[in-house]
């Protein structure tokens, strides 16, 4: 007999992805509702690393709108911030062909909790495509998860 409980699924969810929810929260995107149900699901679990939060917090300010203040106030309550570690930084570095040092700590975050990163950054292609950290398109988690 099946369980009807699910497995509780870890995830990252990339800065790009939150830009793309809030840019016009008025229409109501796929993207949006994904953001909402990572947040509501109890069987889901977020992390993320010091960067992110700060790329999070730059960007709600930059977009001024009670939508993407009260989509940070919720992330932030149900996200684990998790301090990375050199080591995992770097594994990652190895793997990774860009200077954006956010995009290295999300993959070491990654790494080093064995979640799912939620993204659209190719940047992520190269550690994906050689099984060090877990990788899903924004369409991937809208098909998987809504």
């Amino acid at each position: 007999m099946k369980s009807s409980k699910r497995n509780t699924q870890t995830f990252l969810l990339d800065t790009n992805v939150f830009i793309a929810a809030i840019k016009a929260p008025k229409k109501k995107t796929k993207t949006l509702q994904l953001i909402l149900t990572l947040i509501e699901r109890e069987d889901i679990y977020l992390v993320g690393d010091e960067f992110q939060a700060e790329e999070l917090i730059r960007y709600a300010e930059e977009f001024r709108s009670e939508t993407a203040t009260a989509i940070i106030g919720a992330l932030f309550d149900k996200m684990e911030l998790v301090d990375v570690g050199e080591n995992f930084i770097k594994i990652c570095k190895n793997y990774m062909r860009t200077p954006n040092l956010a995009d290295i700590l999300h993959a070491a975050c990654c790494l080093k909790t064995d979640c799912v990163l939620i993204t659209n950054d190719k940047h992520f292609n190269r550690i994906r495509d050689e099984g060090i950290i877990k990788v899903w398109s924004v369409s991937k988690a809208i098909k998987e998860l809504l």
